[in-house]
């Protein structure tokens, strides 16, 4: 007689229990991450919490790397080790739970990358024009605050990109592209969109609740909506295929491009800031291009994953 498998731990617990388990795995993983990199890159560094939590010793080799370390082991503690825990509660198959069994369609993970390529002028105009949102003057030493918080990130980003050797932009090519990319898609599109969905009932409120989610937790009010929109389209790639690699995938793909276009760029084999192409209103034509290729891209995947049912193009 074929024996019965188990029920998983949450089979039959609340969805807003689950909901707050995963919020408790991610605020310790947090906490946690963020003491263990604190260790880890002073120890192997030789650098201090201090050296380490400002911007004003990025001109120093031995803080650089010890921030590198530090994002490693946050990007992993805080978004790939909650996700993975929280898939043991969740199934007894934790890999079909995560979807990370199924590589989906070649053709759509291609035209998903592509499609990060295509819309970078559209994501960088969308970007600018958030640069210039204001609060109200009852908010503006809020606003100060934030603008001075990514003005930090930014110089970071800078530091990690400057004189790069080969090896260095490896590196940042594994830290900013994949590791990333895999951490966020882990714990934002296959553990939390999935409990979003259950609890809206809902496909497309969870695909959006989750891209706000996910442009929120990065803490950057003047680059919120760029992301957030990327947040909802990354979404859509993992409901329509069904696989956690397709959105990994163009997630990578734009975290890369970023990395490979200041590397060339810093050699000049491309004109400076060629990765800004969008942002001012002369280049507003690629911004129009970008937009209908991204349209016409996100029909075509959407085709593609739902082909066999036929689906009117109205």
């Amino acid at each position: 007689m074929e024996q019965l498998q188990r029920p998983a731990p949450f089979d039959n617990v609340p969805l807003f229990v689950q909901f707050f388990t995963l919020l408790g795995l991610f605020f310790v993983s947090l906490v946690g991450s963020i003491l263990l990199g604190l260790w880890l890159a002073s120890t192997i560094t030789g650098t201090t919490a201090e050296q380490l939590s400002g911007v004003g010793y990025l001109d120093k080799p031995n803080v650089v790397m010890g921030l590198k370390i530090f994002q490693v082991v946050t990007a992993f503690g805080v978004f790939i080790v909650p996700a993975l825990v929280f898939s043991l509660l969740a199934s007894r198959s934790r890999l079909n739970y995560l979807h990370i069994n199924r590589v989906g369609n070649l053709s759509v993970l291609l035209l998903g990358g592509l499609l990060m390529l295509c819309a970078i002028p559209l994501i960088n105009y969308m970007g600018e024009l958030n640069s210039h949102m204001q609060l109200p003057a009852f908010m503006q030493d809020i606003q100060s605050w934030m603008r001075s918080k990514e003005d930090d990130a930014e110089a970071m980003t800078n530091a990690f990109m400057k004189h790069q050797s080969l090896k260095g932009f490896l590196f940042n090519l594994f830290m900013i592209g994949l590791l990333a990319a895999v951490a966020e898609e882990l714990f934002f599109r296959a553990t939390l969109q999935q409990l979003v969905i259950k609890a809206t009932g809902n496909i497309h409120a969870g695909v959006w609740l989750t891209g706000i989610l996910f442009s929120a937790i990065h803490l950057e009010f003047f680059g919120f909506f760029p992301r957030m929109l990327m947040g909802v389209y990354l979404g859509y790639l993992f409901v329509w295929s069904k696989s956690i690699w397709v959105p990994i995938f163009a997630h990578f793909i734009n975290n890369a491009t970023v990395v490979f276009l200041m590397y060339l760029e810093e050699r000049n084999l491309l004109p400076k800031k060629f990765d800004e192409v969008g942002t001012n209103n002369a280049q507003i034509g690629y911004v129009i291009v970008s937009t209908v290729v991204v349209g016409v891209l996100m029909m075509l995947i959407y085709r593609i994953e739902h082909k066999k049912k036929e689906i009117p193009l109205e």
